[in-house]
């Protein structure tokens, strides 16, 4: 080893061994020629020990022209990367690596000499691709953003060619269409990716499959139905509710999910009972409190105290939070200038602007869905009793003759919480049973007549006090009388008055015309 190393230095050696001194040192510089003894040394035990440890061959392989790791620290880039590389994404702590390499290869001299310094494995730990450094670290989807992707032109798609859909937890509490308690409510959108226009809709008690179905359902029974659709491959969407061909890329969310970080917050913000970011911490905590008190109260039946009245008068109904989400959607469809669209004037266009422009422009091959289709597409369903032709849904009723062929029994109604004007029932086993309509068959407790008799009469009494002060009113403003002497006093003899003649009205009836004549006979 010694007849190497000063050989090396000196330039002595055959050619090939001088090549291979230089590959053994593996330093950077012009001026670091040949190898050392000690080295040398590192090597030989390695070599001893790769029998009993394989793994020490990682420190064996040498730097090559086309690499710039150090092939002695590739072991410890190993070591950092196996422990960085984690799904719980740990920090780099320093002096970690070092203690477990130390406990590792306690007994082998030539492995702990070959350690370099911590700083210097995290530099080549941080020259390596970004994609290598989240490799363990991200997956699924996640992982897909370091990888490379393929742009996609939207503007090849067709109209309903493909439809995007996510469901997004709102930032507030709502009264619970149910129980009438404070709870979180899921809203679950579906966009077409060529128009960027939201389609269909729902709000929901959760995130499920109801959600998604029912805002499917909302979208085809307005718009028609896609050719494909984009989820994202969660538990929702691959239940065996929705079980059918669905093509699925997470990648393609980017479109519904930058919609959903912008709109279901602005939606929440319209309440009192926003609790989402920016939202006062302190006014949060307080605020929850609250309605947990008001929950409480309410499932266990007390009496609700002064401020339990108070949250409950800011809680919004879940008919409210219904029509604030058709509210934000239809502007967001109708007014709002999307960006990926183009512009008109200037000014971008708005979804359904763009929509239609393209359906003039390419014809509308789109498959609408008939009256029927619609019907027997899902639905959300609860249980319910028929009673004498009626079905109670939500604080609401609904009616038809049909029901009576299943009175007082368990049937499923269904609902489209877009259009509460009428409910499908169905028997137990699916069976078609009727369309009940709301209110569809309500009518007055009393003819239209006596209640109109009934207002008219009321009215004239609330009227005869209001025309007495207004009365008063006036003779306060009527001037004081001057006194003068009077000397005629035959004002105050009584004069017999006469009554009026009879009118030239005509009479109805013989009878009253003779009664009135014996009346004033004496003065015609």
């Amino acid at each position: 080893m010694t007849f190497i190393a000063n050989g090396s230095r000196q330039g002595t050696l055959p050619a090939r061994v001088m090549v291979a001194a230089g590959l053994a040192n593996a330093r950077k510089g012009s001026s670091r020629i040949g190898v050392s003894k000690s080295y040398l040394q590192a090597w030989l035990t390695l070599l001893s020990d790769y029998q009993a440890r394989p793994e020490a061959v990682g420190v064996i392989a040498t730097r090559s022209a086309q690499t710039q790791t150090p092939g002695r620290r590739g072991l410890v880039l190993r070591y950092v990367l196996a422990t960085l590389q984690q799904p719980e994404r740990p920090q780099r702590q320093k002096g970690g690596i070092p203690l477990d390499w130390y406990e590792t290869y306690s007994d082998q001299a030539a492995m702990l000499m070959a350690l370099p310094s911590y700083d210097a494995v995290i530099r080549l730990v941080d020259k390596l691709p970004l994609r290598e450094r989240m490799r363990g670290r991200v997956s699924g989807s996640a992982a897909k953003a370091f990888e490379v992707y393929q742009q996609r032109d939207w503007s090849q798609m067709p109209v309903n060619g493909c439809w995007i859909s996510d469901g997004k937890s709102l930032n507030l509490k709502v009264a619970h269409p149910i129980h009438g308690r404070p709870f979180t409510p899921e809203l679950t959108l579906v966009i077409d990716g060529r128009t960027r226009y939201i389609v269909g809709w729902s709000v929901s008690l959760v995130e499920n499959a109801i959600a998604v179905a029912d805002a499917y359902r909302h979208g085809m029974k307005h718009h028609g139905k896609p050719l494909f659709v984009y989820s994202y491959n969660g538990g929702v969407e691959t239940n065996k509710m929705l079980d059918a061909d669905i093509t699925v890329n997470p990648q393609a969310r980017g479109i519904i999910e930058r919609l959903n970080g912008v709109m279901p917050d602005r939606l929440a913000k319209r309440f009192l009972t926003y609790n989402g970011i920016g939202a006062d911490p302190n006014a949060v905590r307080i605020r929850g409190q609250q309605m947990l008190s008001l929950s409480n109260a309410l499932q266990d039946g007390r009496e609700l105290t002064a401020q339990n009245k108070k949250t409950l008068k800011i809680l919004p109904t879940w008919r409210q939070l219904i029509d604030a989400v058709h509210e934000k959607i239809d502007d967001y469809n109708n007014h709002h200038g999307h960006s990926e669209l183009p512009k008109v004037n200037g000014k971008w266009m708005s979804p359904a602007v763009y929509r239609q422009w393209v359906l003039e422009q390419q014809g509308d091959y789109i498959e609408y869905m008939t009256d029927g289709e619609l019907r027997e597409m899902f639905m959300p369903e609860v249980k319910r009793v028929a009673q004498r032709g009626w079905i109670a849904l939500e604080n609401n009723q609904y009616f038809s003759k049909e029901l009576i062929t299943v009175d007082r029994q368990e049937v499923r109604v269904a609902f489209d919480i877009h259009d509460p004007t009428e409910v499908i029932v169905r028997q137990m086993d699916g069976t078609y049973v009727c369309t009940a309509i709301w209110n569809g068959n309500t009518a007055s407790p009393v003819p239209m007549a006596r209640v109109q008799k009934a207002l008219k009469e009321r009215v004239k009494r609330k009227i005869k006090p209001a025309e007495t002060k207004i009365q008063d009113a006036e003779d306060e403003l009527c001037p004081a009388l001057e006194h003068k002497a009077d000397t005629d006093f035959s004002k105050f003899i009584p004069m017999e008055s006469k009554p009026d003649r009879i009118s030239s009205r005509p009479y109805l009836f013989e009878s009253e015309y003779e009664d009135n004549l014996k009346k004033y006979g004496n003065y015609r």
